[in-house]
């Protein structure tokens, strides 16, 4: 009877193992332990009933379990994962220079910026239309012209 026993707290033991989900600042989404967006200064949940009566949704990173799947967490602690520091932002203006806005993001960039967080290159290569060149035509005087063209055609006094 001493084995049964020990046996079932033994396999009740390894069901105990349950993820760590964390709560956002903006209260809105719950997140693993392994989600970026953690780092942010979220907040431990304490289980299903906690995700329920926020009403929060799964984080479309991460991906994490749906609330009927998750194990109940007996951790008690509630305190923030990450610290919370400005950081410049990582991102590029439309002119190709680096952005100067500070944000507290935890993926390093600002709000108008997050969508850069994914591009390899975010500054668009540069087409033959786009590009500025001298006209190269010929003056009356013989000499080249020096006007600024763009797509490398003729200024307008020599098409």
């Amino acid at each position: 009877m001493k084995n049964y026993i020990l046996l079932f707290f033994i396999l009740l033991s390894y069901k105990s193992v349950s993820q760590n989900v964390y709560k956002t600042p903006s209260g809105k989404k719950y997140h693993l332990s392994s989600c970026r967006m953690v780092e942010n200064v979220s907040k431990k949940m304490l289980g299903k009933a906690a995700i329920s009566k926020h009403r929060l949704t799964p984080c479309k990173i991460c991906k994490p379990p749906k609330v009927k799947d998750l194990i109940n967490t007996y951790n008690f602690s509630n305190k923030a994962v990450g610290k919370s520091t400005f950081v410049r932002c990582k991102g590029t203006t439309k002119k190709g220079t680096r952005c100067k806005h500070r944000t507290k993001i935890a993926n390093g960039y600002c709000y108008q910026h997050t969508n850069q967080d994914n591009k390899v290159n975010p500054k668009k290569p540069a087409s033959s239309k786009s590009k500025t060149s001298l006209c190269g035509a010929k003056t009356k005087s013989g000499k080249a012209c020096k006007r600024k063209v763009k797509g490398g055609g003729y200024c307008y006094q020599h098409k």
